[in-house]
């Protein structure tokens, strides 16, 4: 695996470079300099239980931060007879994000397009030195090859969080990125995306409560007109398959099932450029 190798090379490049956490630049590195804004509030002085440095006669330790497309595939061509393996992420599954559209009207179930860790790399479920941690990663020591996590425990309101601590032989930041809202006021609070499986749930939670609530006598045309209307902004490769997905379902399902209310239902695509899915014509 070459591309692994050089992976390798540069994680050593980047520890040997960084005496301290300023010798990192927000321009050399924005990902890494994101972290070291983390980093700066944390003293790894302080006693946090965790997984200490390995041996000399114990396998090096790989520790990777993300399970999106990146971190599993990476996690799945690592040879565990060689390095141990402790994943790092807020989400125990990767998802596979072009079949997302279409279990927001159910044409998938949401399990068809999650895989788990356990799954794509069966070690951190089976090895004794290999793990799965669901928790974020807060701050990364890059001096004593050390990150610092916190426990994710949303939903569980008897349990606060914790923090731990995770030595490292090889890191690989593999964490992905925000969607972007190009600074537009409400998309946070207003709009939903589409990357991860509870979005889609929560798109279809919300468009079926939609059809049956315009369905409810007393509901003026307007209100069931604006109940019923779908905006997608975006033209991209997930804007174009949901949109399409959308309109298979109005076309099939609702007709079938909420005829009452099938002439107010429609979808509107907001694109910025001329041509949808631009990113896909060679110019």
């Amino acid at each position: 695996m070459p591309w692994f190798k050089n992976l390798i090379k540069i994680s050593k490049t980047i520890t040997n470079q960084s005496s301290s956490y300023k010798s990192i630049t927000p321009l050399a590195s924005p990902l890494l300099a994101q972290f070291l804004q983390f980093t700066k509030q944390y003293s790894t002085n302080d006693h946090v239980v965790g997984l200490e440095a390995t041996k000399s006669d114990q396998k090096p330790r790989i520790v990777v931060l993300g399970s999106g497309w990146a971190g599993c595939r990476l996690m799945k061509d690592i040879d565990t007879n060689i390095y141990d393996v402790v994943c790092v992420s807020p989400r125990n599954h990767m998802v596979f994000t072009p079949l997302l559209a279409s279990t927001c009207v159910g044409t998938l179930e949401f399990r068809s397009v999650a895989e788990p860790i356990g799954r794509i790399q069966p070690a951190v479920s089976t090895q004794p030195a290999s793990y799965f941690f669901l928790a974020n990663c807060n701050a990364i020591d890059f001096d004593n090859h050390m990150i610092q996590c916190q426990t994710v425990t949303e939903g569980v309101e008897t349990l606060e969080p914790w923090k731990f601590n995770v030595s490292y032989d090889k890191l690989v930041i593999a964490s992905g990125a925000h969607a972007l809202t190009f600074g537009i006021k409400g998309v946070n609070e207003h709009a939903t995306f589409l990357r991860e499986v509870h979005h889609a749930q929560e798109i279809r939670r919300k468009l079926l409560l939609n059809l049956m609530l315009s369905d409810v006598p007393g509901v003026s045309e307007e209100e069931k007109r604006r109940l019923l209307h779908c905006v997608v902004v975006g033209g991209g490769p997930t804007g174009v398959e949901f949109s399409g997905e959308l309109s298979d379902f109005i076309l099939k399902d609702v007709h079938q099932r909420y005829a009452h209310v099938k002439d107010y239902i429609h979808v509107t695509l907001i694109e910025a450029s001329l041509v949808s899915i631009s990113i896909f014509i060679v110019s």
